[in-house]
């Protein structure tokens, strides 16, 4: 059983980034949009330390999609 734990915690690590939250779940989405928000409103770098690629890239695909239904 701890093998299969050990194996467990790797994956997990793997899937998530380190707010802790998986990549691209609600939770993690709501996570970044609000640091992102707290960045734009008060301009402190600290918020948005550690951004994730992904979520940048998510960001990048929205705003694409929006202009292309425009």
């Amino acid at each position: 059983m701890s093998n299969l734990h050990r194996r467990l915690r790797k994956l997990e690590a793997k899937m998530t980034d380190h707010s802790g939250l998986a990549s691209h779940s609600a939770a993690w989405f709501a996570h970044w949009n609000e640091r992102y928000d707290r960045f734009l409103t008060t301009r402190d770098a600290e918020a948005i330390q550690g951004i994730p690629l992904a979520y940048v890239d998510a960001i990048l695909a929205e705003d694409r999609n929006v202009e292309q239904t425009q």
